[in-house]
């Protein structure tokens, strides 16, 4: 149902703005979460310039191995009026990953991490996962976007 909900709100959303996409999907998803909540990072790239990010409560996105110091904004469908603020991002490499990665447990409960996350953070989607899932966990997403920056 919150899929279908989403997916409706994105096919009526006019904007190309990552920030006013999660302001639409927040509004369009109120109630309709059953009590939970939607976590989402969204990123519009721009063929011959920068990459524009919004996040919803996400775990943040790296670029060229490094986090991406982006506002964590209230996931969707908690409250009412909340505002997403585009940030600027440049690179080659950007990896989005959900909070599956970085909450991943080993044997002895000690997490896989942010600072693994980074160092590992410009290999393929499958490294990335494969990594995380080695540590015990199945709930992983994982997404790599490589661009050629060319003048």
């Amino acid at each position: 149902m919150v899929v279908s909900v989403a997916i409706g709100k994105l096919s009526a959303t006019n904007s190309s703005s990552p920030g006013a996409i999660l302001a639409a999907l927040n509004e369009g998803l109120l109630g309709h979460t059953g009590g939970g909540l939607v976590t989402c990072c969204c990123a519009r790239f721009d063929p011959g310039a920068g990459v524009a990010i919004a996040n919803a409560g996400h775990p943040p996105p790296y670029c060229d191995g490094q986090e991406i110091d982006v506002e964590a904004g209230l996931p969707l469908g908690v409250a009412a009026g909340v505002s997403y603020a585009d940030f600027d991002a440049n690179g080659s490499s950007f990896s989005f990953v959900s909070d599956g990665v970085v909450e991943a447990a080993g044997p002895d409960g000690e997490l896989f991490g942010f600072e693994r996350t980074r160092k590992i953070s410009g290999k393929p989607a499958t490294e990335i996962a494969a990594a995380a899932k080695a540590w015990g966990q199945d709930d992983i997403t994982v997404v790599t976007v490589g661009r050629s920056l060319c003048s």
